[in-house]
């Protein structure tokens, strides 16, 4: 035990720190990244789900379009990136254009109900 390089016990501390954070980021299940067919129970559940997972990536969420069943119950969501997209310019010779935030993201995360309505 005492026979350890500086560096060997250097990267053992650097190895623990790194699993620290992975626990701290993705939590102990790891279940942070969204993959297909995972279940959720309504369209809420996932938007608060993407907007966690969009949080740590950095970029702010919203929903972009939804369609709903003849009986009003929400059928299919789309959530995307706020900066999808870019705005189109109105003035060709602009000398000071505006700022914007559509960065041409493509970021979005598409859903869909069954008919029991599970996510």
């Amino acid at each position: 035990m005492f026979n350890k390089t500086f560096e060997e016990s250097k990267n053992e501390t650097v190895r623990e720190n790194e699993n620290i954070l992975d626990d701290e980021i993705l939590g102990e299940d790891s279940a942070i990244v969204p993959i297909v067919e995972m279940k959720f129970k309504d369209d809420n559940e996932v938007f608060e789900f993407y907007k966690s997972y969009a949080y740590l990536l950095s970029f702010p969420v919203r929903k972009r379009n939804s369609k709903k069943w003849d009986d009003e119950i929400v059928k299919y969501v789309t959530f995307t990136c706020c900066r999808e997209g870019r705005r189109s310019s109105t003035t060709i010779t602009s000398l000071k254009p505006q700022p914007t935030i559509q960065t041409g993201c493509k970021a979005k995360l598409t859903a869909c109900s069954d008919i029991n309505g599970i996510w």
